[in-house]
């Protein structure tokens, strides 16, 4: 597998796998999954509560990020060794689904209709 040196905060080289690369979504199609696949040469497969695949090149990460628009995240911590987290781009944010209307308001957003009780999504 092909590794990666970059230089930590402390300027000192450290060398990295290509990290694991996790999609959340409640579901993602056959059609959507093998036009991925078919671009990048990744085999997203479903682990519980969100699709994974480890890529062996760099280059299959960067035909990824050309081929889907995506929110990322990256860790590297004690609970995500050596991670990309990635979100479908929905136009919201990454650790939110909806926000209620009163958020929406106090936010200054556009309402279109929402009334109270109603969460904005998309």
């Amino acid at each position: 597998m092909e590794t990666l040196t970059l230089i930590n905060g402390n300027n000192q080289p450290m060398t990295k796998y290509l990290p694991l690369l996790v999609i959340f979504a409640k579901e993602i199609n056959d059609a959507a999954l093998a036009h991925i696949r078919e671009n990048t040469g990744l085999d997203f497969v479903l682990d519980r509560v969100a699709y994974v695949v480890q890529p062996t090149e760099s280059k299959q990460i960067a035909a990824l990020f050309l081929t889907c628009n995506f929110k990322t995240r990256y860790y590297d911590n004690a609970n995500f060794k050596n991670q990309i987290h990635l979100k479908f781009d929905h136009h919201i944010g990454f650790d939110v689904d909806s926000i209620c209307f009163d958020c929406v308001k106090r936010n200054h957003l556009h309402t279109g209709g929402l009334e109270p009780g109603d969460y904005l999504a998309c």
